[in-house]
């Protein structure tokens, strides 16, 4: 059995400078977007109160960038709204990235604000019933 650690590795260590900041928050959203099924919901909890602090620290022109990054991937819902909910740089980003199921996407929409259902609307490759939906 194999237990993963990255969490709790970058947890460990505090963003001392923008650039560490940056690397930091790219980091975190690959590790909160990936699936949780063994993961221990204090140290998650503690991920996501991170990415929200560092979030404060990075100005929304920079986290619009990162996740405008053509290597980054949303598959999580929960990444999705928390993004979502963001200033409309990072919003339109996140949304743009979001790679979701049909059942995902039909789960969200209703939660996001309709600031961020405007981005969505936008998007030419989102299924047939996400897009009825909207």
């Amino acid at each position: 059995m194999r237990f993963d650690d990255r969490l709790a590795t970058v947890l460990r260590h505090r963003a001392a400078g923008p650039r560490a900041a940056r690397t930091q928050f790219r980091q975190l959203l690959d590790l909160l977007d990936a699936p949780r099924e063994s993961r221990d919901s204090s140290l998650l909890a503690a991920g996501w109160l991170r990415l929200g602090a560092l979030g404060e620290a990075i100005p929304a022109a920079e986290r619009a960038a990162i996740l405008r990054d053509p290597s980054v991937r949303i598959r999580s819902p929960e990444l999705a709204i928390h993004l979502a909910e963001d200033e409309p740089d990072v919003s339109a980003a996140a949304l743009s990235r979001a790679s979701l199921t049909p059942d995902d996407w039909d789960a969200l929409i209703p939660r996001l604000p309709i600031r961020a259902r405007g981005f969505l609307r936008l998007r030419r490759d989102l299924p047939e019933g996400t897009v009825a939906l909207l």
